[in-house]
Order: C-alpha cells, then sequence, then structure tokens
C-alpha cells in the first residue's frame, strides 16, 4: 500500500503494454510505459523507478540510471511544447548524432555519461565527421543545456559538459552576403519572375529579419508611421525587439496590405500562413541564384547577411547596427565588420592614384626658396 503513494501500474485503451505513474526526484508526478505486458516485469521497472527516485531525493544517488533515449524524449517534449519549432530541430539532431555516438560506445544510461564521454564524442565530431569547430562548440553548448535540464529534474548532481573544453575557432565559415551589383541583378529578376516573392525577398534583405521571424509577421506589428517594425518573438531574447525601415520598403508593404485578407504580413499562394516547415522560399531563392548565376550565397540566412553588408554599406557604425541586427553581443556585429568593410575599402582605394602618371605630371613641382 505504501508503494502506492509513490507510483502504481495501471492499463490505457489505446495501448497493449503496462504502464506506470510515479513522483519522480522534484515530486512532479510523470507516466511512462513500461514496454511489456507481463505485469510482473512492469511492476519490476516502476519498483527500480521509486527506488532509484528515492535514492536521488535523498542524495544516496547522484546520477540517474535512466536510459538516454528516454531522458531524450521527455527533454524533447519539454522544448517542443515551450521553444520555437527551429530550436527544438536544433536539439533534436543533436541528441540523434550523440545517441548514435553513445550506441557506438556502448553506452546507454544517464550515470554512464562523463565528462570524458563528451570530449571522446567532441573529437569523433571533429576528426571523423569533419566538423567544423562552430559546429562542434554548437553540440557542446546543447548538451550542456540537456544536462542542466537533468539537474533541474534531479536525475544528476553535476552537469558533465561543464568540464569540457571549446573547440578554437580557425576554421570559420566565411560568411556570404549578395554585392550591389547582384542585389540589383537579384531583385530584377525576382521581379520580372517571381512577383509574389519580391516582397518577401524585398523585407528579407531590407529588414535582416531571420526566416521564423518573417513568416510570424503581422500587419499590427508595423508601425507606417513611425517607420518601425515590431519583432514580438525574437531569437535569444525575452521581451519584443523592434527595428526601424525605411519608406521604400513602407510603401512596398502598403500596396501589399492593400490586397491582405489576413492577419499576416506574407501568407502562401493560396493565402494561408507561413508553416515552420515550408520549403517553398528556399526553393524559389535557389531558382533565382541559378538563373542570375549568383554564386555568392546558397541559404536563406545570408539575405540577412546581405542587410548587414548594406547597413556597413550605408555609413552605420557597429554600434548602430548591432541595434539594428539584434545581436546580443558587440562582438557578433564586429565579426561581419571583418568582411563587410565598404569605407576602409573607399578609403584604400586611393592608393591606386599613385599609378596616374597624368595627375602626377599635373602636381606643381615643390618650390625651392633657396
Amino acid at each position: 500500500m505504501t508503494a502506492k503513494k509513490f507510483g502504481d501500474l495501471y492499463r490505457r485503451k489505446d495501448s497493449s503494454v503496462w504502464w506506470m505513474w510515479y513522483y519522480d526526484g522534484n515530486g512532479k508526478r510523470r507516466q511512462e510505459s513500461t514496454k511489456t505486458d507481463d505485469k510482473e516485469l512492469a511492476r519490476k521497472k516502476l519498483l527500480t523507478r521509486l527506488t532509484e527516485y528515492q535514492a536521488l531525493r535523498t542524495g544516496e544517488k547522484a546520477v540517474s540510471d535512466m536510459p538516454y533515449s528516454h531522458f531524450a524524449e521527455e527533454f524533447l517534449k519539454h522544448y517542443k511544447a515551450r521553444y520555437p519549432y527551429e530550436t527544438f530541430k536544433s536539439h533534436r539532431s543533436v541528441i540523434n548524432e550523440f545517441a548514435r555516438f553513445l550506441d557506438f560506445s556502448s553506452i546507454s544510461f544517464l550515470s554512464e555519461i562523463t565528462t570524458s564521454t563528451i570530449d571522446k564524442y567532441i573529437t569523433y565530431l571533429r576528426e571523423s565527421k569533419e566538423n567544423r569547430a562552430n559546429t562542434c562548440n554548437n553540440h557542446l553548448k546543447n548538451l550542456y543545456t540537456q544536462f542542466n535540464f537533468a539537474i533541474s529534474h534531479n536525475l544528476m548532481k553535476n552537469n558533465p559538459a561543464k568540464g569540457c573544453k571549446k573547440v578554437e575557432v580557425n576554421d570559420a565559415k566565411q560568411k556570404g552576403a549578395l554585392s550591389p551589383a547582384e542585389y540589383q541583378r537579384f531583385m530584377t529578376v525576382t521581379k520580372q519572375m517571381y512577383p509574389f516573392y519580391y516582397p518577401i525577398y524585398y523585407t528579407f534583405i531590407h529588414t535582416g529579419l531571420r526566416f521564423t521571424e518573417l513568416i510570424k509577421l503581422k500587419w499590427q506589428d508595423i508601425d507606417f508611421e513611425n517607420k518601425v517594425l515590431w519583432i514580438m518573438q525574437p531569437k535569444c531574447k525575452k521581451k519584443p525587439d523592434y527595428i526601424s525601415i525605411h519608406d521604400g520598403l513602407i510603401k512596398i508593404l502598403e500596396n501589399l496590405k492593400k490586397k491582405s485578407n489576413s492577419e499576416y504580413v506574407f501568407t502562401t499562394e493560396t493565402g494561408l500562413p507561413f508553416g515552420i516547415r515550408t520549403r517553398k522560399i528556399i526553393r524559389r531563392l535557389k531558382e533565382i541564384l541559378k538563373k542570375t548565376n549568383i554564386t555568392g550565397i546558397s541559404i536563406l540566412h545570408e539575405l540577412r547577411h546581405t542587410h548587414c553588408s548594406l547597413l556597413f554599406n550605408a555609413g552605420l557604425n557597429t554600434r548602430e547596427i548591432m541595434e539594428q541586427m539584434r545581436h546580443t553581443e558587440l562582438r557578433t556585429t564586429e565579426g561581419y565588420a571583418h568582411i563587410f568593410r565598404p569605407e576602409a575599402n573607399r578609403k584604400i582605394s586611393k592608393l591606386q592614384r599613385l599609378d596616374d602618371k597624368k595627375r602626377l605630371l599635373r602636381r606643381p613641382a615643390p618650390r625651392n626658396d633657396k
């Protein structure tokens, strides 16, 4: 009878196996499939859970013996319910790769994952998978988040990813962006051949919005009078953010609004809101790039890079660009400054005057006051 206070077995109409409920290390009620129709085996599994969580609650045990696969499932459920799809997808990708590595290493349980395990995983990504340093560091950051989740649910006392050193970044992928001439070709072809997508790509390039921000943009988020566009769910920020927009973009959006019957600024060709997993915008981008023979960019996010490039060309300083791009750290913006340096390029181009012999001949000879 005492055990039933903390957990019990039960049947579900939609399942042929036994299910169990129990209280975890934080005292939160949980449900889980026992994956067996044998009641005795199911009861043993329940008792194992009860014993383990009791030990975790009292501090007798530091790490849960829960299978990593079960933990990962719980972690993904948590993130899918609370965060944008792109964040969930990123975590899922890392979990799948890490699970393959654990399987290869004959590791199944949380209690078997140590700092050494994660160090070997990063080495595996770097050497066997030939991933870039930034990719490896993203995996490390992702694992750190996973095990913090485990700590918050009393499944671990210490984060095994905390002691892992980041990979030194010396092979970062060059940021792609449209040059002014490529921008002209890109927009001309888009307007002529894909007029429906012209406002979408124009807004992409002239605001630097991320894909998920663009497809969630609503008419109520645009202040035409004050030339401000609000981002209600910005990435990496908890509060709404805003950016400035110019008259050219305002004119295009106002014309689009007259024809719109949706609360969303951009919709599919059938008038429905764009889904998170839509690929139509990406396919159209690749078609336009092929028709214009542009090879400098390959992915949608590089239209955001183009916006950054245009801001540098417009003469904005790094702090102003940081605010417009909504970067959380100045060093992120400075990373673009090393690539997009129009002001330095304009000044250094004056050196070519040394090759202009006629200009040098026209210069008056130095005066001799002696």
